[in-house]
């Protein structure tokens, strides 16, 4: 049970923080006026949150990944 935990969580974290940044990138990028570039300046602090969390991310990717390995074999 916990290996696909470890396993999908950071895959569905990756997938749900790159489409909310493509998201918001394109709400910024169709609206013309001032106040949208905020939306531009978050879809940048959402991939920077996802730059620095990737080692995390990574790391429970793999760890699930042999928890489920060892315990098929």
């Amino acid at each position: 049970m916990w290996a696909h935990v470890l396993l999908w969580t950071p895959i569905a974290l990756t997938v749900a923080g790159v489409v909310l940044g493509l998201g918001l990138f394109a709400a910024a990028d169709s609206d013309p006026t001032y106040s949208s570039s905020a939306l531009g300046y978050l879809g940048l602090v959402v991939w920077g949150g996802l730059a620095v969390l990737s080692p995390v991310l990574l790391g429970s990717f793999i760890a699930g990944l042999v928890m489920l390995i060892r315990t098929r074999s």
